[in-house]
């Protein structure tokens, strides 16, 4: 299967991410995202409420970009945090949000 980003125009192999588990550079689709059972897994890196907002702030790891101001770089751009699948993800927002 072609990568999505190559297809968009993206150069090959600029999506690097420092996978710390590995400890070596790594594609990020390869050190962010895995299938188990046909079932997606993304690399989460941290989980936040805010409030008084109330909305669900869901970081993953694995960002290639180089924004200016980013406020996460630490965890986007290094491959790190908790695999979770989506059923994951939904046991969070019930959690925080019942």
């Amino acid at each position: 299967m072609e990568c999505e980003l190559i297809k968009q125009g993206v150069e090959q192999e600029s999506c690097q991410v420092f996978d710390f588990k590995e400890g070596r550079w790594r594609k990020a689709c390869e050190s962010t995202l895995k299938y188990k059972d046909g079932i997606p897994y993304r690399l989460i890196n941290a989980i936040f409420l805010s409030r008084p907002e109330h909305y669900l702030s869901l970081y993953q790891s694995g960002c290639n970009l180089a924004c200016k101001k980013c406020h996460s770089w630490h965890f986007t751009q290094n491959a790190v945090g908790d695999w979770m699948s989506p059923y994951d993800v939904a046991k969070e927002v019930e959690k925080n949000f019942s």
